[in-house]
């Protein structure tokens, strides 16, 4: 009996979709595995280069390799047109995840055109859950797309990638970069871009006392809410002190107006005893010594009376003694 070997009738499994998928080949135990779209030869070649400056103009990303992490931030703030990414979440987290991979991409020594690829492709990748609300399967055959033709001559009619000039070392290290930040959380950018924020407003009540017009009394003029000798003691500006000038010359004025007095004084005395008869001196003299007199001989009579009211008692007790 001859014996007969079975042959084995299992069909190899398909390799699954890992971060070792560059583009059109596949590599699967060391091997690789090139894989032929039939496309237009035209097509395939002004593909070539393509990711290169499509978002990213090649000025900004010279830019964003020189700067550091936080002016980085701002430039793509600014690039993007984000303007509440202070408050809104959903700005504030694609701009974070732009910024660093952004910053990624300088630690790894990326040029301006491969940054520039590169950040096309983070781009093409989140606007499709965004707006085409891609899933997870289609998204990474749209990744797998991008690579093909990296390290690898492209045969007549397949399309290229657009991003040729990365090398496999730097395709690899994309691919694990892109597979370790955005789809291993896809389900996160998902719920990211689906939902919206609830927004919260807080409001303030101030309440402002307004001045009233200013033709009525509403606040009181100072100088007519408090007393007018604390008015002029502490409040009302006291007048500018004199010079020497205007001292000599404010003496003089008052030396003149003192002398000019003195002789109006004169004049009128003068013509008031020039009208004086003798009655009028006679009675002024009379009231002047009645005035002056009068008090005098109050007194006098005064002291009189108590010498007399002494000697009176005196008397009276002599006479009290001599009856007894």
């Amino acid at each position: 009996m001859s014996k007969l070997r079975k042959k084995s009738s299992r069909v190899p499994e398909t390799p699954a979709l890992s971060p070792n998928t560059l583009g059109g080949s596949v590599i699967i135990s060391g091997r690789q595995k090139k894989v032929t779209l039939p496309v237009n030869q035209e097509e395939a070649v002004s593909n070539v280069g393509a990711f290169a400056f499509q978002v990213l103009p090649q000025d900004v990303s010279k830019q964003l390799l020189e700067m550091d992490v936080d002016d980085m931030q701002r430039t793509l703030c600014e690039f993007l047109k984000f303007t509440s990414s202070q408050t809104d979440l959903r700005e504030a987290a694609i701009l974070d995840y732009y910024t660093s991979a952004v910053w990624w991409a300088k630690e790894q020594g990326f040029t301006d055109q491969q940054l520039s690829g590169f950040f096309t492709a983070i781009h093409i990748l989140l606007e499709n859950i965004k707006e085409k609300q891609m899933k997870l399967v289609d998204n990474l055959t749209e990744f797998k797309k991008m690579l093909i033709g990296i390290a690898a001559e492209v045969s007549p009619g397949v399309p290229s990638g657009g991003m040729e000039f990365f090398d496999p070392t730097q395709a690899q290290a994309i691919s694990e970069y892109i597979f370790r930040s955005l789809f291993q959380h896809y389900r996160l950018y998902e719920f990211l871009f689906e939902q919206s924020q609830d927004e919260e407003i807080i409001g303030t009540d101030l309440v402002v006392d307004v001045a009233k017009a200013a033709s009525l009394p509403f606040p009181p003029p100072l100088d007519e809410g408090i007393e007018e000798d604390k008015l002029e003691a502490f409040v009302k500006t006291p007048p500018p002190s004199p010079t020497q000038e205007s001292g000599q010359e404010s003496t003089e004025e008052g030396s003149g107006e003192k002398a000019a007095t003195h002789s109006s004084e004169i004049d009128l005395e003068a013509e008031v005893f020039t009208r004086l008869t003798s009655q009028d001196v006679k009675e002024v003299v009379e009231s002047v010594a009645a005035e002056l007199l009068g008090s005098l001989q109050n007194e006098v009579a005064f002291k009189l009376r108590e010498k007399e009211n002494a000697i009176l008692a005196k008397i009276n007790k002599i006479h009290h003694v001599a009856e007894n």
